[in-house]
């Protein structure tokens, strides 16, 4: 048995039981963990506002032996986001890039970069006031690049040319005039910055209204083929965006 204290931020929340909830949180020592706040539900708790999406700050755990799941004693809150909270299309984007962290990072995997990215973004959202689309298309992009899936860029993914022309979506990288298949867009330099720079410069660019949307395309379009795997949470985002 012990007693844990980590920094982290919750990424989901589900009931358990009768007046307790069920934590996912994001944690620098480490990684995915899940935890269960008991009686949190409870209208008098004090802890219901922070055992909530999105709040950061010093976990206090215990763990049992053998117990996969803790228990959290007690949470020190740093920040709350509440900005992202109280916007619906915000939040549910959130919702989307913390499913793409849990599918790429999995449990107990400390991973200080992809922490701190989704720290970022989240706050790029809530105090910088950054379009969602682009921070949507940077964080699938940086991502899936920091999880092992990055998209060769500089050289064909077909022959090995030096003579890139465009993105292939299929082949998950540059390819040759030669090579180019069915699936192409000319985007490569656009990603090349937002794969390659430094995280915290990743949304320092601007793109016209057309290329912003074609990279969301592409962007999404990756994570899906890369990942093999679709999101409810970015259906639901969808939804949101059309009200």
């Amino acid at each position: 048995m012990a007693e844990i204290r980590a920094r982290g931020i919750i990424i989901k929340q589900s009931d358990y039981g009768e007046g307790h909830r069920m934590l996912t949180v994001f944690t620098e020592e480490y990684g995915i963990v899940k935890a269960v706040s008991y009686g949190v539900k409870k209208s008098k708790s004090k802890a219901a506002a922070s055992s909530q999406f999105l709040c950061y700050g010093d976990f206090d755990f215990y763990k049992g032996v053998g117990k996969d799941i803790m228990t959290i004693n007690n949470i020190d809150t740093l920040d709350g986001f509440y900005p992202v909270s109280e916007d619906i299309k915000k939040l549910s984007l959130c919702v989307y890039l913390a499913d793409i962290t849990y599918c790429i990072l999995g449990m107990n995997n400390p991973d200080s970069r992809m922490l701190h990215l989704f720290l970022n973004s989240v706050y790029a959202l809530a105090y910088r006031d950054e379009p969602m689309d682009k921070v949507k298309a940077v964080y699938e992009l940086k991502m899936m690049s920091i999880g092992g899936y990055s998209p060769q860029l500089n050289a064909c993914v077909s022959c090995g040319s030096n003579e890139v022309y465009a993105f292939d979506l299929l082949k998950g990288g540059s390819v040759c005039r030669a090579c180019g298949g069915k699936y192409i867009v000319k985007l490569y330099r656009a990603l090349d910055y937002i794969i390659y720079s430094d995280d915290k410069k990743m949304l320092s660019f601007n793109a016209s209204d057309g290329l912003m949307k074609l990279l969301c395309k592409i962007a999404e379009q990756y994570v899906e083929l890369q990942l093999d795997q679709k999101f409810s949470s970015l259906d639901y985002y969808k939804t949101m965006l059309t009200m």
